[in-house]
């Protein structure tokens, strides 16, 4: 037995019918992207499914399925950030929890997680609580954060982390390595394929070849290094570089392609709903990324038949591409690595995926979620 939530319960399976997803919001995100997809699986597998987003609104809202109930509990438009938006949206969390009496609680994201780690404790309720971090501790500078995930991650009943890295900076934080379990990201090939079916949009196909890189425009994914790996490789004179995503150095990129001569061939796009037919029609996707969790664009990409380069981060991409055989990995922030694996990638054959994509199959991966809610104590793999 152990107590959660602050009642005792028995260390046995159970069927987790009614189920609560916590997000952080329904902007863009990977993490977002990953519970809207276990949503409907868990639906076909029969289960009541509610979504709280912590902030409402969102371009991600449209794709929570119909037979989700959703829960917004502010509005994006006026809501604080930080610590400020926890207190704000805290007794209401706490409310919702008691209303919909989850009989499990499946949360995403490291502040999400350490709120609905203490809403859990305050509602006082039996359920069972599961905890997913996508996310690698580089990403995690703030000591607090650090102490707070020591202390509150040790309340849920099982930790799941989206690749080994991101499992062994876990344990690093002296959590128990039996309630860690690794569980890949799902990718759903149909569904994939049917979005990017929408094909390209016409500002991008009407100007000629192209290589892509999506992801918000911040420290993390290291855009200037590769628009220094772009302006100084064989592709700048071939193919345009289109950038999909939007956040805080958006000017700052704009800036940089300016001084390397290269804002005439760069086209940032800004967010998109559904970019994968942009990522299908181009030539190559890379990631230049200093950290990452487990990243799934290149997995889409490989899926829609795009090449992949990517840097070999902390944590995930040696894992997808598995060491450089499904994709070239250079090392961080090397501006002259990048640009030769990108002329080098640039025209060769796609290998096989196909033991990729079994390893990623959302009914498994959704499978393997339903198992840790219900109690059965599924490890997964090493």
């Amino acid at each position: 037995m152990r107590i959660c939530a602050g009642v005792l319960v028995e260390h046995m399976a159970i069927h987790a019918h009614r189920l609560l997803l916590v997000l952080p919001s329904l902007e863009q995100g990977g993490g977002e992207r990953v519970l809207l997809q276990l949503a409907g699986s868990f639906l076909a597998a029969g289960r009541d499914v509610h979504m709280v987003a912590l902030l409402g609104g969102g371009p991600l809202r449209s794709l929570v399925p119909d037979a989700v109930t959703l829960h917004e509990l502010i509005d994006a438009d006026d809501a604080p950030r930080g610590l400020a938006l926890a207190w704000r949206v805290f007794p209401g969390l706490v409310s919702l929890i008691r209303s919909v009496r989850p009989d499990a609680v499946l949360s995403t994201m490291t502040g999400t997680n350490l709120l609905i780690a203490l809403a859990c404790m305050r509602a006082g309720i039996r359920t069972r609580l599961v905890l997913r971090e996508a996310s690698s501790l580089v990403n995690t500078k703030s000591a607090l954060i650090r102490h707070a995930m020591r202390w509150l991650y040790r309340q849920a009943h099982e930790l799941v982390a989206v690749s080994a890295g991101v499992a062994q900076d876990l344990r690093t934080l002296g959590l128990s390595k039996d309630r860690i379990h690794v569980i890949r990201n799902p990718v759903d090939v149909d569904r994939l394929r049917q979005l990017a079916a929408v094909g390209v949009p016409k500002a991008i196909q009407d100007n000629g070849p192209y290589v892509v890189s999506l992801g918000r425009l911040t420290e993390a994914k290291d855009f200037p290094t590769l628009l220094r790996a772009y302006a100084s490789s064989r592709l700048r004179g071939s193919h345009r570089l289109v950038i999909v995503g939007d956040g805080e150095q958006r000017a700052n990129l704009k800036n940089l392609s300016r001084d390397l001569g290269v804002a005439d061939r760069v086209l940032l796009m800004g967010a998109m709903d559904n970019p994968h037919g942009v990522v299908a029609g181009a030539a190559m996707h890379i990631l230049s990324s200093r950290w990452e969790g487990y990243p799934n664009v290149l997995l889409e990409a490989l899926v829609l038949g795009v090449p992949v380069v990517s840097t070999d981060c902390p944590h995930g991409p040696s894992e997808i591409l598995d060491g450089g055989r499904y994709g070239r990995l250079v090392p961080v922030g090397d501006v002259a690595a990048l640009a030769g694996a990108m002329d080098a990638e640039l025209g060769q054959p796609l290998p096989a995926v196909e033991t990729l994509l079994i390893a990623h199959n959302h009914q498994v991966i959704a499978s393997h979620y339903l198992a840790l809610l219900d109690g059965a104590h599924w490890n997964g793999p090493p």
